[in-house]
């Protein structure tokens, strides 16, 4: 009788199975450790970053700007051509000039022109070390007015430019090129212990590119010709053209015939006076019968009055009359800027000025005797490139002639308009020109007024618009924003 062979004891066999689970088990922990492996070192190579540096270079004199290195509190004398790394502050005094005072070139060759004033931190520079995935640049922008120029080309998948100012974030896109200010609002804070803070606003506009602006729960696109202005909260205004009325109260609207008269009284300091337009007059005598005065007129150039009361507009009016025999200046002056100091114009390449103009009376022939006795004056004071440098004045004169006989006499540095008495002409000239001021940078003061005997004269919508792009560049659909 045979007999069948014996089964393996149960704990040989329980012993086999645990060995094959411990084999498979270490087999599958191998593996995930060689997958996790390759997945860390797969994200190494992805993410891993290459920090970098820029260059600065010091168009100023080299003590208006200063620098604060990465970890430091103070701030120290910037030198010509030095680096730049992350974490390290700019500063421009805002005495360093006028134009470009310094230009930060980064590693990708990008440009950031800082003007007097500006304030500059550089946050984040950074690429992927081992592969093309990313190129990130980060900036705070505490003040002050950047132009950024950015490269076009670049070797990888993404590129992030970003500028933190006050409340909001601003992404450029690559290949633009594209300006922000900082300047102090209208708003002012009065705090319990009596301190008053100014309210920062913040103006961003794209000559090339795009711009993305996020701020107060907002998002914001800008094109190319456009521009924003942020309010303090962070939220972006709708897009508008890029273009900058330089002269406040254009039409004479925001304060009364008295409140700008006002602004000839200086002993009483909290008498109600205009902020925008100064009321001037002189020389000072018993002659001085000179007046400023609001006209109500129909909107030019209409000269009829037969408009309906709601289309009626301001005009300043120049009045002098009497049969006076002694020259007398009656005029207006803006300071221009938001301080009231003068403006940088070395950004505007086209700088537009415009206003209508009325003449009904002028007792002097023509010009005058040395051709500035004018019914109607413009002057703008400028300076070409410093502080220091001379201040320099054009002055355009307005005049009518009864007759045809004799010509007007003409000064230096006065341009001529014939107009035709009691019709309103307009005027527009680009300040950009070859015979204006193609090279000033500085622009301080805008003064209107009549000079002479007798005079009864008009001016209305009186404007200065600067444009980042040439006059001709100004199309009709770009002015209205399409």
């Amino acid at each position: 009788m045979a007999t069948s062979a014996s089964s393996p004891p149960r704990t040989q066999v329980y012993t086999l199975r645990m060995a094959w689970v411990l084999l498979l088990g270490g087999f599958v922990i191998f593996c995930g450790l060689v997958l996790a492996s390759l997945v860390l070192f797969r994200d190494y190579r992805l993410n891993a970053t290459l920090q970098h540096e820029a260059v600065l270079i010091v168009r100023a004199p080299e003590e208006w700007v200063t620098w604060r290195r990465t970890g430091r509190t103070t701030f120290e004398r910037a030198r010509n051509e030095q680096t730049l790394a992350p974490g390290d502050r700019l500063r421009i005094a805002s005495s360093a000039g006028y134009g470009q005072a310094a230009t930060i070139v980064l590693f990708d060759q990008s440009a950031l022109d800082l003007w007097a004033g500006a304030d500059l931190e550089l946050r984040q520079m950074e690429t992927t070390r081992w592969s093309n995935r990313a190129q990130v640049i980060q900036l705070q922008q505490n003040d002050g007015y950047v132009r950024y120029d950015l490269q076009s080309s670049t070797p990888y998948e993404q590129t992030i430019f970003r500028v933190a100012v006050p409340n909001a974030t601003v992404e450029l896109a690559p290949g633009g090129s594209y300006s922000i200010a900082l300047m102090p609002g209208e708003r002012r804070v009065l705090f319990p212990n009596d301190n008053i803070r100014i309210e920062t606003i913040v103006d961003v506009a794209v000559r090339s590119g795009m711009a993305r602006i996020q701020g107060g729960g907002e998002t914001g696109v800008l094109q190319a010709g456009e521009r924003s202005v942020i309010d303090p909260a962070g939220i972006p205004s709708a897009a508008m053209p890029a273009l900058w009325n330089l002269i406040k109260d254009t039409n004479f609207n925001q304060y009364s015939e008295e409140e700008y008269n006002n602004t000839t009284i200086t002993d009483q300091p909290m008498l109600i006076r205009s902020n925008t337009w100064q009321v001037y007059s002189g020389p000072p005598g018993a002659d001085a019968t000179g007046f400023f005065k609001l006209a109500n007129t129909c909107p030019p150039p209409q000269i009829t009055g037969n408009c309906a009361p709601e289309e009626l507009e301001h005009a300043a009016w120049f009045v002098r009359s009497g049969g006076q025999i002694e020259g007398f200046t009656t005029g207006i002056r803006q300071m221009l800027g938001y301080t009231n100091t003068g403006i940088d114009i070395s950004e505007y390449r086209s700088l537009v000025f415009s206003m209508w103009v009325r003449v009904h009376h002028q007792s002097i022939a023509l010009t005058g005797e040395e051709g500035t006795e004018c019914p109607v004056m413009v002057r703008f004071l400028t300076k070409r490139a410093n502080p220091t440098d001379e201040e320099q004045e054009r002055v355009i004169c307005f005049y009518y002639a009864e007759t045809t006989d004799r010509e007007p006499a003409r000064a230096d540095g006065i341009t001529y308009y014939q107009l035709q008495k009691d019709a309103w002409y307009h005027l527009s000239i680009d300040l950009r020109s070859t015979e204006w001021m193609p090279e000033a940078r500085y622009l301080r003061s805008v003064a209107i007024y009549a000079n002479g005997h007798d005079y009864d004269s008009q001016v209305a919508n009186v404007s200065l618009v600067g444009s980042h792009f040439d006059a001709n560049e100004l199309s009709p659909a770009r002015l209205l924003g399409r």
